[in-house]
């Protein structure tokens, strides 16, 4: 619905219905009832006059006021004092008076208001008496005013000095609002405004010489234009433009243009055989124009999706795919100084794509698309400033079909990954320039001119079809359930991963020898990384078949406790692509959950009844060896090569979680154990009338290894039982604040190995403040190329694999970096202040963080501030967002609008 329709009826319809009688038929053909307090015509004057509740009905439409004139002779109507329409679509007007004049079609009014009603019925509107209470009806998410309109086609309108508001601000004074001195209007299509000032209060605060208003839910149009400023890639404009393709589909097409960040010293190199130093220039983030397109579709209640494509032509210079920031020299001679300048051309077409889509297929049946890709993997980090957002590694797109019945799951689904850790493209070669000069970057020296790298092949899941039969009533209270998974682990091309010798990627095609010692020397060159031949330790794809029985059941120790056996098989069959080989591994799992419960409850004030459980537990799952051995890595029958054993090796590569569902020996075989959790939930509620709230929860526990030998890295076994971790959790709520904590201790060694809390203040009125805290000890990441198990260290949560309760021991293995603790806090407020204005502040922190050279702590990581301005209605916010990173100059994050209601303009954000 238009907002000018209630406008166009008001003024060219209803006040053209004059009364000649108690039935009377308009110049127009149209036949109106009138009825007012007193009639009277002027035959003489040929005029008509109405005083006293005159009320004019045509239908569903309805003109009320204290008094109606209407000049037969020059066609001119004049209603006066307390002036009210009602039309259909939930129209409505107030006026003190209105003019029409039905030769020209053109209306005069002062006071006049016009609104457009939602959550009214059109019998409660015409029942309105006064135009205080019809103002008072419903919703109204649109309110407009103007002093003269005229009309100028069948749905064409010229106004005058219009004013409008779009949203559900109120019948009352809104809070802010839209005036241009005309509009050109057509109704249900568009508006063009000529000088239109957006006003807050009386204040103009943003003028523009012309503007396109669409005037449908739907309409095809410019939307607000989107800058920013960084540090990062300059000054950058986009301008989205909406185009609608029918009621289901639209596409937003955003073009736009990066000026490019500014041109940093950042590297230190020299050129081989000179001693000269050189400083490299670091060209921050991209350069050039880019387009944005976005198309969505709703073709039905049971489809939607979402698909984006982006292209941009980076004119920054190529570089390096190993380096951030490592570009490519040639030397230049003048003067007889020898000076190096950037080789290379631009980087070219580089872009984005992402694809997200949902459909009730029925019968059960559905399936569902989250895929994005990027041309090559520094294309993120170069169009954000966000510190989390940099430090992805992977994307990961999922495709999935499935059927989800009570009983059972059956369902088809394919599993993508894209490594993003170094700048590789992925649909063209990087050749070093032919024009680049070899310069050493520390130990590393650059590819010879026109020399090709090869980046990581990464393993994918193509596809995997899992049968899930939960868990039925079989024999009495005998429970059986079935789980069947098929698999394809492998990459896109080829059938073998080509990482060499130790089955890792390196971008340098190095590899540190097996258990790295510092008298063993440091990274050695491997040549057999990205050769094209399956051999060494090599990834290859596999083919596996998971098979999961389970039995279960359950029963009571009378009153005081809950016994839960349950018993099942693990039994997986791999098969090598490349080599043709078959591997199998099985073991027998065996749990007991013995559970019980303690509840207390008491009365309390305006009968509120209070309730506390103590719920001690014991979970011990058994896994008493198995058959088979997970499979092993690379090609057989190489003979020995430097610092590897390059025949048969049994060291097992495990895949995924499926693969390590277990502790494994070095030989592949599946290492039994013993494990158990002895825990205590405490948890305090109440009931107030039907509100029933948890705001105390608590739980402690303590791991167990209670395995003859307990799996240590590094050591062929341990006797005795092991304590595992002390954890506790606690989670907490009362009236605007929630918070939660948790502690996890390694008693063996004496280290907090997790330590995290967060806690929530939201008013519900615009104020919040807000943290999360988390301290981990990890394995260090320089000892992972060197051997280092990157789970070796760390709470259960990371320890534990999936068919384990409890983790291996920590380990760090001699020689190697010891384990570090990494630290983490998001810590933010948002508050709204008086006359509609916001503020947000988000700060992250990583409290360990000491700069690489100086040794300077600089725990201030990241900090967001934005400042934002909406309505009282708050059917929009506008933002403005300012971004400080750690040694970075401030940067303009851009601006953010996010709307909801906005009467015909649509709602989201």
């Amino acid at each position: 619905m238009s907002i000018l329709v209630p406008l166009a009826a008001a003024l060219l319809v209803s006040s053209a219905q004059i009364p000649l009688a108690t039935q009377v038929q308009l110049p127009t053909g149209e036949t109106v009832e009138l009825a007012a307090d007193f009639v009277a015509y002027e035959a003489d004057k040929q005029v008509l006059i109405a005083r006293g509740h005159c009320e004019l009905r045509t239908g569903d439409m309805l003109l009320r006021a204290d008094e109606v004139t209407y000049d037969e002779a020059n066609q001119v109507a004049t209603a006066d004092g307390n002036v009210m329409f009602v039309g259909p679509g939930g129209m409505a007007a107030v006026a003190d008076s209105v003019r029409v004049d039905m030769r020209s079609f053109e209306a005069n009014l002062q006071g006049g208001l016009f609104m457009q009603k939602r959550g009214v019925t059109l019998e409660a509107m015409l029942s309105a008496k006064t135009p205080q209470e019809l103002r008072a009806m419903g919703e109204t998410p649109v309110i407009l005013s103007g002093t003269r309109i005229r009309r100028t086609g069948p749905q064409s309108f010229v106004v005058d000095d219009l004013a409008f508001t779009p949203c559900e601000c109120g019948p009352g004074e809104p809070s802010w609002r839209v005036e241009a001195s005309s509009a050109n209007v057509t109704l249900g299509e568009r508006a063009t405004l000529s000088w239109p000032v957006v006003y807050v209060r009386s204040v103009p605060v943003f003028a523009l010489p012309w503007l396109y208003l669409p005037l449908a839910e739907r309409r095809s149009g410019l939307l607000i234009p989107k800058p920013s400023i960084s540090s990062l890639n300059g000054f950058a404009l986009e301008q989205p433009v909406f185009i609608t393709l029918g009621p289901s589909y639209d596409v937003t097409l955003t073009p736009g243009y990066f000026t490019g960040g500014g041109n940093e010293p950042h590297y230190i190199g020299y050129v081989p055989g000179d001693n000269k130093f050189v400083s490299e220039t670091r060209h921050l983030g991209v350069q050039g124009p880019r387009l944005m397109t976005e198309f969505r579709y709703v073709p039905s209640e049971r489809t939607r999706g979402r698909l984006t494509l982006g292209l941009l032509y980076d004119l920054r210079p190529v570089r390096d795919p190993r380096y951030p920031d490592g570009r490519y020299f040639r030397e230049l001679a003048e003067n007889g100084e020898r000076t190096l300048a950037i080789a290379g051309g631009a980087r070219g077409l580089r872009g984005e794509a992402s694809w997200q889509h949902t459909q009730d297929l029925g019968g059960g049946w559905h399936d569902r698309i989250d895929a994005s890709f990027v041309s090559d993997g520094f294309y993120p980090r170069d169009l954000t400033a966000d510190i989390l957002v940099r430090e992805f590694q992977y994307l990961r797109s999922t495709a999935t079909v499935h059927q989800r019945r009570e009983d059972r799951y059956l369902g088809l689904d394919v599993s993508l990954r894209q490594d993003i850790r170094w700048g590789y493209s992925f649909f063209k070669a990087d050749r070093v320039p032919a024009n680049s000069l070899p310069v050493e970057r520390g130990d590393a020296a650059t590819t010879p001119p026109l020399s090709q790298f090869k980046g990581p092949i990464t393993m994918q899941r193509l596809p995997g079809v899992t049968l899930a039969l939960l868990d039925r009533p079989l024999v009495g209270r005998l429970m059986g359930g079935l789980n069947v998974e098929y698999s394809r682990l492998a990459p896109m091309p080829g059938g073998h991963g080509d990482e060499g010798i130790d089955a890792r990627f390196d971008p340098f095609s190095e590899y540190f020898p097996a258990w790295y010692t510092p008298e063993a020397g440091g990274a050695r060159p491997d040549a057999f990384q990205s050769d094209g031949i399956f051999n060494m330790k090599d990834r290859e794809a596999r083919d596996r078949v998971d098979f999961f029985p389970r039995l279960s059941t359950s029963f009571e120790l009378g009153p005081y406790a809950r016994v839960s056996p349950s018993l099942a098989v693990r039994q997986d069959v791999w098969v090598g692509e490349v080599s043709g080989k078959t591997w199998q591994r099985g073991y027998p799992l065996a749990g007991l959950l013995v559970d019980s419960q303690v509840a207390t409850t008491w009365s309390g004030r305006q009968g509120t009844a209070y309730r506390h459980t103590l719920a001690p537990s014991l979970e011990v799952r058994y896994v008493p060896g198995g058959w088979g051995h997970v499979p092993s890595a690379g090609a057989a029958g190489l003979g020995r090569v430097p610092f590897v054993d390059a025949g048969d090796d049994p060291t097992p590569l495990p895949y995924d979680a499926i693969d390590a569902a277990v502790p494994l020996r070095r030989d592949g075989s599946t290492r039994g154990f013993l494990h158990a959790v002895l825990a205590v939930d405490q948890t305090l509620g109440f009931k107030r009338g039907a509100d029933i709230r948890e705001p105390l929860r608590l739980r402690l526990g303590q791991g167990f290894d209670l395995s003859r030998h307990a799996p240590v890295a590094g050591r062929t076994e341990e006797t005795g039982p092991v304590l595992r971790d002390t954890f506790a959790r606690l989670s907490a709520s009362a009236g605007v604040l929630t918070a939660g904590g948790q502690i996890r201790f390694d008693l063996e060694t004496r280290r907090i190995l997790q330590l995290s809390a967060d806690f929530n203040i939201d008013n519900g009125k615009g104020a919040a403040l807000y943290a999360r805290f988390d301290d981990f000890l990890t394995t260090d990441a320089a000892a992972i190329p060197l051997g280092a198990d990157p789970l070796a260290i760390g709470p259960d949560v990371v320890r534990r694999r999936l068919d384990t309760l409890v983790g291996s021991a920590s380990f760090e293995a001699p020689g190697l970096p010891p384990a570090r603790r990494e630290q983490a806090l998001i810590a933010g407020t948002r508050l709204t202040l008086g006359f509609g204005l916001g503020v947000r502040y988000e700060a992250y922190v990583q409290p360990l963080y000491q700069d690489p050279i100086t040794q300077e702590s600089k725990p201030l990581t990241q900090q967001t501030i934005g400042l934002s301005y909406g309505p009282a209605c708050d059917c929009w916010r506008i933002e403005g967002v300012l971004i400080l990173r750690r040694d970075q100059s401030p940067e303009f994050g851009g601006i953010n609008l996010s709307v909801a209601g906005f009467g015909s303009f649509g709602a989201g954000g």
